[in-house]
């Protein structure tokens, strides 16, 4: 047989095999069914694996303390919960149970103080910072002026009943309400529902002077005084000898009008009553003045040169480090040696301090006590109600020819005296 002959019948062969035998094509496709089923199990174990996993996450995540962190007062208790537990919990600790104890999850403040209360479950420990306060009296201002009220109340307890050791100097009513009457100490005294006896020591001084419905001349009074009181040295030497309690005033130095506006306390305690309206000069771009809020220091100097030059000012006041509210420049300690600095109020032209009319910075000088908080801030183009202040503070002009000041020439037309100035605490100096 010729070889074609036989391909034909071996191919003839395979066919009938396949045709006699069925199985052997079901057996073909069984495989690949199996494969099939085996990669869809596989899958589907994976992912039943992960909704496992998942579940576990969301459960772990759910299991947390109600607090992490409490302030609490002596004497007091909350309860602490650990959210999300199937099972009891293993301990409960306080770090320091001389400041707060826990049993249970229920934590009592013992004294001032902090620590931490642990909880132990599953092999995990969870923490609430605790932080223990004495109950204090509020407000904790301790000084009023005469005519004056305030609110008195207890935080951290509950006051039953309040007492004045000098009702003539401070009264007190039954709501905690404060009148003082005039100058003297007291000791106001708080009986609480805890037992405990609460005291704050007030003082009253002298009322400060407060213009009612002043115009814009009795905030600005520069603004209608003559060139040689506005520059001139009338002759004053020495230091405050008393000054107003530090929180009497609060300034507010606007960079971008060159404004300077001092505010006093309202009946309810904010710095809302406008005492006066000053023009100044600030740091220029190469020597800016500080931004922030500060404390004034106790230094004070009537009457300096600069270190290491030859230019003087007067009635020095120092805010921060080495910046000073004082007046305008001088080539010498003689008034009638005034500078163009003058010229200059209303425009950044300082290394950094803060120049002032000769009026203004005397103020400062005595009325600005230690601690007195600077607010020293950028200012704004959109601040109307600045602009419109720094649009009437106009001076008067420079003068052509130079006048020659001599102290008992120099007229006094300002709003105030230095007797007038309320002698709260006695200036200590501080060199500078």
């Amino acid at each position: 047989m010729n070889k074609v002959l036989l391909r034909g019948l071996a191919l003839s062969l395979a066919a009938a095999l396949v045709i006699n035998n069925p199985a052997m094509t079901v057996r073909a496709d069984d495989k690949k069914a199996t494969e099939k089923e085996a990669t869809v199990t596989g899958q589907e174990a994976e992912k039943e694996a992960g909704e496992e996993a998942g579940e576990e996450a969301i459960e772990e995540a759910e299991i947390a303390l109600n607090k992490t962190k409490k302030t609490i007062y002596t004497g007091k208790t909350f309860k602490l919960v650990l959210k999300g537990i199937t099972q009891k919990v293993s301990w409960w600790k306080s770090t320091d149970e001389s400041v707060a104890t826990v049993k249970g999850g229920k934590v009592t403040a013992v004294a001032a103080g902090t620590c931490d209360v642990k909880v132990r479950y599953n092999k995990k420990t969870y923490t609430c910072k605790i932080t223990v306060k004495d109950p204090y009296i509020k407000p904790d201002r301790d000084y009023m002026r005469v005519g004056d009220t305030m609110k008195m109340t207890v935080k951290g307890d509950k006051a039953l009943e309040y007492k004045s050791s000098k009702p003539k100097i401070v009264s007190v009513e039954e709501d905690g309400t404060l009148t003082a009457h005039k100058k003297g100490t007291a000791k106001i005294t708080a009986t609480c529902k805890s037992g405990r006896t609460l005291e704050i020591t007030i003082n009253v001084y002298d009322q400060i002077k407060i213009i009612e419905n002043p115009t814009f001349d009795d905030l600005a009074p520069t603004t209608h005084m003559t060139f040689a009181e506005l520059v001139g040295n009338r002759g004053e030497v020495g230091y405050p000898k008393a000054m107003p309690a530090p929180d009497t005033y609060r300034i507010t130095v606007d960079l971008y009008w060159k404004v300077i506006m001092v505010y006093a306390r309202d009946n309810n305690g904010e710095y809302t009553i406008p005492i006066r309206y000053m023009l100044c000069s600030p740091g220029k771009s190469t020597s800016q003045t500080p931004t922030g809020t500060f404390e004034m220091k106790g230094t004070r100097v009537r009457n300096s040169r600069f270190n290491g030059l030859t230019v003087w000012a007067q009635f020095w006041s120092l805010i921060t480090g080495r910046i000073y509210f004082h007046s305008i420049l001088y080539n010498s300690s003689n008034a009638s040696d005034y500078t163009a600095s003058y010229s200059r109020l209303g425009n950044a032209a300082s290394h950094g301090c803060i120049r002032l009319t000769v009026p203004d910075a005397r103020w400062i000088y005595y009325n600005a006590a230690p601690g007195t908080v600077v607010e020293i801030r950028s200012g704004s183009s959109k601040d109307s109600a600045t602009k419109a202040i720094k649009n009437k503070l106009k001076l008067a002009a420079m003068p052509s020819v130079r006048p020659t000041l001599k102290a008992k020439d120099i007229p006094w037309t300002d709003n105030w005296e230095i007797d007038e100035v309320p002698q709260d605490f006695k200036y200590v100096r501080v060199p500078q």
